[in-house]
């Protein structure tokens, strides 16, 4: 989110990280705030956090279900330790829920006082966990976020269209909604860069993984 977005209404959504437990390709794992904003940022991503319901995933009132497995669990459970070991501050949640005694479950988990250099923000957690980065200016902005061995989706938030797609087109990933804006559908072509993988699903890009090119050569007449 750039300085210039709707604070409170860009962090209201902050907890949709946690969806299906984490547990999706293309959720967001990493939130940049404005360090002029951080800590008013951290109060307000922490009070979506403790209102996020989670639990049986056949309530339809609940959009948080469990891990898929123990290990998952597990591998979660580790990586948030491992988030504590290297600094950062659990702002919210941290550990296996106390009020539900079945299922692979992770509480939602917020960090802040995070580097850009910390296991938990260059590893695919896979779990219901975010963190919170400062920046100073658009251009710090984006070298964190093209710091990353990943590519493959994101989102941008300002006051300022124009301000937005030009950091839109700096950032290295396959797709990126500004505003809320929806990027995925049958006729956009879905991928990522860097280790996030190669070619594109959906639109004509998606066609063409099908198909085979022949060029044919013949000599130039005259």
């Amino acid at each position: 989110m750039l300085d210039d977005a709707d604070l409170e209404a860009t962090l209201a959504g902050s907890a949709v990280c946690c969806m299906h437990g984490g547990q999706g390709c293309a959720i967001p794992t990493r939130l940049l705030v404005p360090r002029s904003h951080y800590d008013e940022a951290v109060e307000m991503a922490r009070a979506a956090f403790e209102s996020w319901a989670y639990g049986d995933p056949t309530d339809l009132s609940v959009l948080q279900g469990p891990q898929i497995s123990r290990r998952q669990q597990e591998r979660v459970l580790g990586y948030i330790q491992q988030g504590r070991a290297e600094g950062a501050t659990v702002v919210s949640g941290g550990g296996r829920p106390d009020h539900i005694d079945r299922g692979w479950y992770v509480e939602p988990t917020l960090f802040a006082d995070v580097d850009n250099t910390m296991t938990i923000a260059q590893e695919e957690i896979f779990g219901p966990v975010l963190v919170v980065i400062g920046f100073d200016d658009d251009d710090d902005a984006v070298r964190i976020a093209n710091e990353s061995p990943y590519g493959l989706s994101g989102m941008i938030t300002s006051g300022d269209l124009d301000r937005a797609k030009a950091v839109a087109r700096r950032i290295r990933t396959g797709t990126l909604g500004i505003n809320g804006g929806i990027w995925y559908g049958a006729d956009a072509p879905f991928g990522g860069y860097k280790g996030s993988g190669l070619g594109r699903q959906c639109g004509m890009e998606g066609l063409e993984i099908f198909t085979e090119t022949k060029t044919v050569g013949w000599p130039a007449e005259g």
